[in-house]
């Protein structure tokens, strides 16, 4: 097995959008892998530590926190980060309550809710899109977040 570099900057992206009115968010992207860690008593717990070197099968979690800097609240927010091809997507990990998830298999030109999601097969049929399908996944955000306030969006993936 070997090792990956992880570069949050090259890995994912976020894309933001929003409704009729103008909108400013601060966003700040990290990229962490999980760890289990064994304490002196023999308990084990679960925690995230920075993305530099991961080997294929760790979970990595990729989280976008954002703050409304605006001196409005904001609301129809739209938010998409797609999918690094090196990892494979983490089914239910993008769910957030106050959101409704879509996702993408065309590298974010069309999204769609999970269960709708199909590819074209040779002969002409069609197939559900599994998770190694799955290119983008985008969140929209009803809102209002208040002014000044600071909430994020994640999704959790296993290096290939």
């Amino acid at each position: 097995m070997s090792a990956t570099r992880l570069s949050i900057f090259a890995l994912a992206a976020v894309s933001l959008a929003f409704g009729a009115q103008a909108q400013a968010l601060d966003a700040k992207q990290t990229v962490q892998k999980e760890v289990t860690v064994q304490q002196e008593d023999g308990t084990t717990i679960t925690k995230l530590v920075s993305a530099d070197l991961v080997t294929p099968g760790e979970k990595i979690v990729y989280t976008v926190s954002y703050t409304n800097d605006d001196a409005k609240p904001a609301t129809d927010l739209v938010l998409a980060m797609p999918v690094p091809a090196n990892v494979r997507f983490q089914e239910g990990s993008a769910d957030r309550d106050g959101a409704v998830v879509r996702y993408s298999t065309d590298g974010g030109s069309t999204f769609s809710e999970r269960e709708s999601l199909t590819l074209p097969t040779v002969g002409g049929g069609t197939r559900s899109a599994n998770s190694d399908d799955i290119t983008d996944i985008q969140w929209r955000i009803a809102g209002p977040v208040a002014v000044g306030s600071t909430d994020s969006i994640r999704f959790m993936a296993r290096l290939k």
